[in-house]
């Protein structure tokens, strides 16, 4: 029996890849204000003890022990227009149906995305002149996207949830007064959640082909139940015959990264960083919700549906998905052009080709969701200065253009990404000789990606077939406006 549930998919990790990372991929986007106010061109300016994220050779250019709190805001906007989506086809037997139906009005998802704040933490302490000891505890990725229960794109996604947090213990050694190196290990901890839809109206209509061929079925059942329904709307795309699927679950996972940093003179610097991937298998619990009541009083077919789909395995269990998170490198610049005015920029390239699918394993006797995704590598680049007003005041400003890693030949409705354009201001507010404040504003722009994303789980071009994917088999066709603004606060100790 042919069944159209859900491609259960971003097991955890499809959280990330939506934009509210305001990354390109599913990075956040700023683990410090002093560099977003120079929209992350100021890898080599090591003015605090999160330049440890950037490159942990800038430790070296700290005194003493110093500590960095930061608090990221990041206000979302996320609109949705509906150009079409629609179930899966039956040839022969009904059209692909709306994901709305009973005279609903078409359902957009609504405000997707929400206001969302992340912390993050760094200190230094310098134990000689030559070596210095750091720690940081950040958030390298994060989403959290939820459009309404009944919007269109439902059976490729409802909520997705990302939480990650990174501890980078970190040391840097002075090799001499022209170079530095710096390294550290990092341990990341992600868990999230996913839920989805799935199509069980269209996967009884499918059902019900065979008893038609045999002739225990009148074929006008099939135009009944394909068009009207039984009192109840048309079953493709109909909220009364959705079932739904939760999943939860984390991972620890380990890297490591390094930095070098090359004083060309006392007023400009060269550095190269490197952070490797992390290596995750997320393992969690699936939580399936059917629609019995409705799907049992199905005639001919009802009872075989359900207890077809308990059978195949739509039922509680454990499920797992192993995923990388990809390296990048980078290299920046920082040079004083006077006693008030300095300049930098940055280029940063991510291996974000690692991830060509996904594929979900489940325990429960379910077919594994595989996912061809096919991302591309990634440059940002970014420029920035800085200007010292007077001893207490030192503002900012800096803008940053970051590939995405997909476009429109491969965007979902959990990666409505496309390339950015960072545009940020901040300042440094010196207030006593040992601590600072740092501010920023950031408007980060994405545009309008289209969407045309049919969920069939990589098969050939029109081939649905869930006995080898749990695929949807529906199509999320529409249009995105999507932008942030992100604010943010920091403090700064020394001693």
């Amino acid at each position: 029996m042919t069944m159209h549930a859900l491609r259960v998919t971003a097991l955890l990790v499809g959280a990330a890849f939506a934009h509210q990372a305001y990354a390109s991929g599913y990075h956040f986007g700023t683990q410090s204000v002093s560099a977003q106010g120079t929209a992350n061109a100021s890898g080599a300016a090591a003015e605090d003890a999160s330049t440890l994220f950037y490159n942990p050779a800038g430790l070296s250019n700290l005194k003493g022990t110093t500590m960095t709190g930061v608090l990221n805001v990041v206000v979302p906007n996320g609109k949705f227009t509906d150009e079409g989506s629609h179930t899966n086809p039956i040839p022969g037997v009904v059209q692909g149906g709306r994901s709305t139906a009973n005279g609903q009005k078409n359902n957009n998802g609504g405000d997707f995305v929400e206001p969302t704040g992340v912390p993050h933490a760094y200190m230094s302490h310098q134990i000689s002149d030559r070596a210095t000891l750091g720690f940081g505890l950040f958030v390298p990725f994060g989403s959290k996207t939820q459009y309404d229960d009944n919007w269109v794109g439902r059976y490729n996604i409802i909520k997705t949830e990302l939480k990650t947090i990174a501890l980078n213990p970190s040391f840097s050694l002075k090799v001499n007064e022209k170079v530095s190196f710096g390294a550290g290990i990092t341990a990341q901890h992600i868990e999230g959640k996913l839920i989805k839809a799935a199509d069980f109206g269209t996967g009884a209509i499918a059902a019900l082909l065979p008893a038609v061929q045999a002739g225990q079925v009148p074929a006008s059942m099939l135009q009944l139940l394909g068009n009207v329904g039984v009192g109840k709307g048309p079953l493709p795309g109909n909220p009364e015959y959705d079932g739904r699927v939760k999943i939860k679950g984390d991972d620890w996972g380990f890297g490591w990264n390094m930095g070098v940093m090359f004083n060309i003179d006392e007023d400009t610097r060269i550095g190269m960083a490197y952070r490797s991937k992390i290596s995750h298998k997320l393992t969690g619990t699936a939580e399936w919700t059917l629609p019995e009541a409705n799907l049992k009083a199905l005639p001919a077919v009802g009872s075989t549906v359900y207890n077809g789909l308990i059978a195949r395995g739509y039922v509680n269990g454990a499920a797992n998905l192993a995923v990388d998170t990809p390296e990048s490198i980078s290299i920046s610049g920082y040079t004083k052009i006077s006693d008030r005015l300095a300049l930098m920029g940055d280029i940063t390239r991510t291996r974000h080709s690692r991830f060509q699918d996904l594929t979900v394993n489940f325990t429960t006797g379910l077919a594994p969701s595989n996912t061809p995704e096919d991302w591309k590598d990634t440059t940002k680049v970014s420029f920035g200065g800085s200007y010292k007003l007077n001893d207490s005041w030192l503002l900012r400003a800096g803008l940053a253009y970051d590939e995405s890693p997909v476009n429109d030949n491969n965007r979902t409705p959990s990666i409505p990404d496309m390339d950015r354009k960072w545009f940020s201001v901040g300042a440094n507010w010196a207030v006593s000789k040992h601590s600072s404040f740092d501010l920023a504003y950031s408007y980060v722009h994405v545009g309008e990606p289209t969407i045309n994303n049919y969920d069939n789980g990589g098969l050939a071009p029109g081939v649905c077939d869930s006995t080898k994917n749990t695929s949807s088999c529906a199509t999320v066709k529409g249009r995105y406006d999507v932008y942030s603004h992100i604010l943010g606060i920091q403090y700064n100790l020394a001693f």
